[in-house]
Formats: structure tokens, C-alpha cells, sequence
């Protein structure tokens, strides 16, 4: 004998051939639960779904299968009644309404995917650059009135930052190429209060290169779970500007490569588009070493290879979730090099 289990937001049901309803195992009374159970069922089955089995099995009931029915699904209220699980039809739309709302938030949460958390963290560091920019600059300028020497030996911001935290004072500072400099400087003196407040302006700043830091180190173990393809083409940074651009992965993959290729351009389209400047060639590809260190005369040509390429990592990782970075990476190397005459970009 035939039967199926039905399984609806007020429970399971038995199922014979004639519709005839042999056996029910209600659904706790929760509209939170109930979405949960549902959406599980889809996977596995639940606890009331094996009970409605076993209770099927002992009637004698040996083909047994999960299955929608119309006649259940039209006389559900009716059912909800019957079975006591509601008192009324008042009752049973209220239910229905919240049940509808759990599930609504359910999938609201389950759009809410990892790549969010990618554009977030690119975000974050594109604005953690812009402040240690602008506060490096300050720190500069400020301290630079006390030991200019340094301000103009020593390029890199961060190191700069960090010796002005370490030491201070120009007298203290303790570094071979600054031994003599110091010993010359045309700067201002500071006095103890002058140099706590600039000393605190620089510990800030290193501070914000170490959360800077841990946020990349993040991103680029969220771009390997998320992303992997992609990232073993563009690199992290790149990576994430894309998946930013475009609004999330899955708009990404869905762009031909003529539209990754400009993202990030969309200023200098629109004037080409008005005739006011020419047509870019590519957007924040120009990033990439193969298109940023190109001969000119290959660099649109490579621009458009390696947006071919983007194009089809995007969609291996939103769509098949296959792994082969590796050799889309060795296939783009190996194109480069004939476009470049076996000379490869670095």
C-alpha cells in the first residue's frame, strides 16, 4: 500500500491513496519554530515527519514518500480546526500572517550573504587609508616643526609615525640615518606638554595601521571562503574593490567582462558618452600589475583579457562554488606572455 507524508505549517499528516487522512502529528504552536521545522523537512526529515512514518508502517503501509497534496493544502484551515490546533479561522489567519513574517526574515537573513562582509571590510580600509592619510599628513607638519630633517628623510608614513611615538624628542631618536640630521636640525624646541600631545597624535596613528592590518589580514580570509577564484586572479585588494563596485559577488558574476573591465570609470564614461574625453579603456583593473605595468601599446588588450578572466572566476565562485584559481591564473600567465612577446608585466 501507498502513502505519503504531508507536511504543512499546522503539521504532518498520513496520507492514504484516496486522500484519506490515516494519521497527525501536530507542529509546536510557534511561528519561529514552525518556519524552522519547515525549512529543515526540505533536507532532512524532522521528528513529527518519522513519527507519521512509523505510525503509516504499522497500518501496513510499506511505500512511503514525502509529497505535497492538494487536497490537505485547500482544506487546511478546515483541517487546523478539526485538529484542534487552532480555535478558529481568526486564529488560524493570524498564525498564517506570522508564519509568513518568519519567513520573510528568514530569507531577508539568508540574502544577507558573505560577500557583504567583504565590501564592508574593503570599506573599512578604504576609510582607514583616507584618516591615516590626513592624520599623517598633521603629524608631519606638526612634528616637522620641532625635527624637519626627518619629516623630509623619512617617506614611509607609518615608520615615521612609529618613530615619532617611540622617541619623541629629536634628541632621542635612535636611528643610524637620522644620527646626523638630529644633531643639525634647524627645528623648533617642544616643550614636555608640545611633545605628549604629538607623541598621543602618532600612537593614534600606528593604532590605526595595526586595525588596518588585522582588517585586510580578515578580508583576505573572507575572499578565500567567498571568493577564491577571483582572488587568485585580482589579489585581495582588487578583490574586494570589484565585489564593492558591483554592488555584491553575485552582481558581479552576472556582468559581461566589457563591464568589469570599466568598473570603477564610470566618471569618465559618462563624459566620453557627453564627448568630453575619450573612451576609458579600463577602471580598477588598472590596479593589477599585468595592466598596470603593460607596455602601453598592450594595455587594453591585456585590460580585456584579464576582465575575461575576472568575469569567469566571479562566476565559479557564485555559481558552481569550483575551485580552479590555479589554472585560470597559469591560462591568463601564458596569454599575457604571448601578448607581450614571452616579456611578462611584473
Amino acid at each position: 500500500m501507498k502513502a505519503s507524508i504531508v507536511t504543512t505549517v499546522i503539521g504532518c499528516f498520513g496520507v492514504g491513496e484516496n486522500d484519506e487522512i490515516i494519521t497527525y502529528v501536530a507542529l509546536p504552536k510557534d511561528p519561529e519554530t514552525i518556519v524552522q521545522l519547515l525549512e529543515r523537512s526540505k533536507k532532512e526529515k524532522i521528528g513529527q515527519e518519522k513519527e507519521v512514518e512509523a505510525e503509516l508502517k504499522k497500518k501496513g503501509f510499506t511505500k512511503i514518500e514525502k509529497a505535497d497534496n492538494a487536497f490537505i493544502n485547500s482544506n487546511l484551515r478546515k483541517l487546523a480546526i478539526e485538529k484542534k490546533f487552532v480555535k478558529n479561522v481568526v486564529e488560524f489567519n493570524q498564525l498564517l500572517s506570522k508564519v509568513n513574517i518568519a519567513i520573510t526574515k528568514t530569507k531577508i537573513k539568508e540574502a544577507i550573504g558573505r560577500d557583504r562582509l567583504v565590501m564592508q571590510a574593503n570599506n573599512a580600509i578604504e576609510e582607514l587609508d583616507k584618516s591615516i592619510n590626513i592624520l599623517t599628513e598633521r603629524l608631519r607638519e606638526w612634528y616637522g616643526l620641532h625635527f624637519p630633517e626627518m619629516e623630509r628623510a623619512v617617506d614611509d608614513h607609518q615608520k615615521f609615525a612609529k618613530l615619532v611615538e617611540n622617541f619623541g624628542r629629536r634628541e632621542e631618536v635612535d636611528h643610524p640615518e637620522l644620527s646626523l640630521l638630529k644633531e643639525k636640525s634647524m627645528g623648533a624646541e617642544f616643550n614636555k606638554d608640545d611633545m605628549l600631545i604629538v607623541q598621543g597624535l602618532a600612537k593614534q596613528i600606528t593604532e590605526l595601521y595595526r586595525i588596518r592590518d588585522n582588517t585586510s589580514d580578515y578580508m583576505n580570509g573572507l575572499l578565500k571562503e567567498v571568493a577564491p577564484n577571483l582572488r587568485d586572479i585580482a589579489g585581495p585588494a582588487l578583490s574586494a574593490k570589484l565585489i564593492s563596485l558591483a554592488g555584491g559577488l553575485e552582481k558581479l558574476a552576472r556582468m559581461p567582462s566589457s563591464t568589469i573591465q570599466l568598473l570603477g570609470a564610470e566618471k569618465a564614461l559618462f563624459r566620453h558618452l557627453h564627448g568630453r574625453g575619450k573612451s576609458p579603456k579600463h577602471g580598477v583593473i588598472i590596479s593589477h600589475p599585468l595592466v598596470k605595468n603593460a607596455p602601453p601599446n598592450v594595455r587594453g588588450k591585456i585590460a580585456r583579457l584579464l576582465s575575461s578572466k575576472l568575469s569567469i572566476a566571479a562566476k565559479m565562485d557564485f555559481y558552481s562554488k569550483t575551485y580552479k584559481g590555479k589554472e585560470l591564473k597559469k591560462e591568463l600567465d601564458g596569454k599575457i606572455k604571448e601578448i607581450t612577446g614571452n616579456k611578462q608585466p611584473h
